[in-house]
C-alpha cells in the first residue's frame, strides 16, 4: 500500500511504565504495525524523557517507525526524533518551526485541536498534522463529552493537512473513524493498556489495511 493511500498508527506512551516495561511495549507495538510511538510524559523532567527515549529509539528505527515527542522539542532536538508534538502549553508551532527546518527531511511538527478553528490556525502556522479529539468516551478523560464523528469529518474536511483521530477508538469503532478521511487514529489504552500490546497493535493495523476507506490527506508512511 502506497504512502498516499495508507492510514497511520500512533502508540501515545501513557506516562506510567518503567524503561524495561515501555522498551517492550514498544518492540511488540512497533514490530505489529505502528507507525508513530508518541512520548509522553507530562510530569518528568527534560533529562528522564531524554533517557527513556535514547532507550527506545534504536527499535523504533529498526522497525523503520519514526518517534515523536510530546511538548519538548529541545528532547525531540537532542535525540534526533523524527518531530514534536505540541501541546497548548508547549512553544507554539511559528516557534518550534524553525528548529525543525530541512527541506523535505523537515521534523514533523504535530498538535492537537478540539475545534475546526483551531484545527484551520494550527494549519494556517506550520502545522504538519493536527490529532482531534477525544471522539469516543474515554477514560482518560473522565466527565468530558466525546466530540463525535461529525466533527471529526469537519474538521478533516476543512485543512489540508493529514488529521488524526484520538480518544476511546477501538477495532469495533475504528472504521467508521477511518470512514471521516481521518489520516489514522492515535491511541494510548487500547495498546499500553492491553494485555498483549502486539495483538491489539496487529488487530488495529489489519483492520486499517482492510478499510475500504482511504484518508483525505496521509502522513508519509514508515520508512
Amino acid at each position: 500500500m502506497s504512502h498516499e493511500t495508507r492510514f497511520q498508527l500512533h502508540v501515545i506512551t501513557d506516562g506510567q511504565r518503567q524503561v524495561n516495561d515501555l522498551h517492550s511495549i514498544v518492540h511488540k507495538a512497533v514490530s505489529s504495525g505502528a507507525d508513530v510511538i508518541q512520548l509522553r510524559y507530562k510530569a518528568a523532567p527534560a533529562l528522564d524523557i531524554y533517557n527513556i527515549g535514547h532507550a527506545i529509539h534504536p527499535v523504533i528505527r529498526e522497525a523503520g517507525a519514526r518517534l515523536l515527542i510530546n511538548d519538548r522539542a529541545d528532547v525531540a532536538l537532542a535525540l534526533d526524533a523524527a518531530g514534536v508534538h505540541l501541546a497548548a502549553k508547549s512553544l507554539p508551532v511559528p516557534v518550534a518551526r524553525p528548529l525543525f527546518a530541512g527541506g523535505a527531511d523537515a521534523k514533523w511538527i504535530g498538535c492537537s485541536v478540539h475545534s475546526v478553528e483551531e484545527a484551520q490556525e494550527q494549519e494556517r502556522l506550520g502545522a504538519t498534522y493536527v490529532t482531534y479529539g477525544h471522539i469516543f468516551a474515554t477514560h482518560s478523560k473522565p466527565g468530558l463529552p466525546p466530540r463525535g464523528l461529525a466533527a471529526l469529518r469537519q474538521v478533516v474536511e476543512a485543512v489540508n493537512i493529514p488529521v488524526l483521530a484520538i480518544g476511546g477508538i477501538t477495532v469495533d469503532n475504528i472504521d467508521e473513524v477511518l470512514a471521516t478521511g481521518a489520516a489514522g487514529i492515535a491511541v494510548i489504552g487500547a495498546v499500553m493498556q492491553d494485555d498483549d500490546p502486539a495483538q491489539a497493535t496487529r488487530l488495529l493495523r489489519e483492520k486499517m489495511d482492510a478499510s475500504p476507506h482511504r484518508p483525505r490527506i496521509a502522513l508519509p508512511g514508515r520508512d
